[in-house]
């Protein structure tokens, strides 16, 4: 227990003293899956100090892009000013499910049990011709003693989540949309976060190629239609040839 509460104390110390956390969350998800995403942080640099402090972040995120093959692209800047630790890092995936299976998958690339908590339990199933997306997080678990720190420091502070989707989403607990209901956006006062868990859920009817299946079925009857006329034309020939 010694050995466990010293660095608890300190990092409760180093928030209570500094300014807290902001997370800025954005994706952009396309029809095949695919998309893009950017997240912000800003974390007190002290509190960041047991992964090595900047550096070590910038060595864990690079470890993590370079051992997830879905990741196509990416690009990671950090920065520590007003005692905080900046990090803004983008990527580009082929498929979004990979990604998030890698980010999750035991003996995968290892991350931070802090940085897993800020991912939170991602839940995908598929209804119908729908997409159910559930998410999770517990703040509580990210920021431990959190509820030693006083309420001044958390004023302001604040957790974003904003989703593109490429149709619009049939259901969801979104705190407000946008572009016909294609873009959510979920924000939440750490506050308020901190004294409950964070839910991002939507629904979302796949988005099917109806333009491309039609063009299918349409040559599909067309090689029928031609197959029969064939098969007709010779039965009539062979049946000519006897008489």
């Amino acid at each position: 227990m010694r050995k466990i509460f010293p660095p608890v104390a300190l990092l409760v110390c180093a928030l209570s003293l500094s300014s807290c956390l902001d997370s800025h969350e954005e994706v952009w998800l396309n029809p095949d899956a695919s998309g893009a995403a950017r997240i912000k942080l800003a974390i007190p640099a002290a509190a960041v100090a047991f992964y090595g402090g900047e550096e070590g972040v910038k060595k864990l995120v690079e470890e993590f892009t370079a051992a997830t093959p879905a990741i196509t692209s990416h690009a990671l800047e950090t920065e520590i000013t007003d005692g905080r630790l900046h990090v803004d890092f983008a990527a580009t995936f082929a498929n979004a499910l990979d990604f998030l299976n890698a980010a999750s998958a035991t003996g995968g690339p290892e991350i931070p049990p802090v940085g897993k908590e800020m991912m939170g339990k991602t839940d995908i199933n598929f209804s119908g011709l729908s997409l159910v997306f559930k998410r999770r997080i517990e703040m509580s678990k990210v920021i431990p003693g959190a509820l030693f720190i006083p309420a001044s420091q958390l004023a302001g502070h604040s957790v974003t989540t904003i989703v593109h989707l490429p149709k619009a989403a049939s259901s969801h607990n979104a705190d407000s949309t946008a572009d016909g209901g294609r873009t959510l956006t979920w924000s939440t006062s750490l506050a308020t976060a901190l004294k409950k868990p964070v839910e991002r859920n939507f629904t979302m009817p796949l988005p099917i190629p109806w333009t491309t299946i039609s063009v299918i079925v349409i040559l599909l009857l067309i090689l029928l239609a031609t197959l029969i006329y064939y098969f007709r034309s010779r039965k009539v020939r062979r049946e000519a040839s006897r008489m």
